[in-house]
């Protein structure tokens, strides 16, 4: 372990990055109950049906900024 912490930062990033990489490739989403599954499915039905895509992420940003 004290070997790792004598690389150049470049390198102790690169392995900071490649762990951080492999941790989140693992990484799996909770187990969902029935229930849980069937209000998602529920509300991408409803959100699909409605075709209204929200707003777009810059037109929110802009919104909150001239309230500031």
């Amino acid at each position: 372990m004290n070997n790792l912490l004598t690389l150049p930062l470049a390198q102790r990033l690169e392995l900071v990055q490649t762990l951080w990489d492999s941790i989140a490739a693992e990484q799996i989403g909770p187990e969902l109950t029935e229930s849980e599954r069937e209000l998602i499915v529920h509300r991408l039905e409803r959100f699909l049906a409605d075709c209204d895509a929200g707003f777009d992420a810059d037109e929110v940003l802009n919104a909150l900024e001239q309230t500031l």
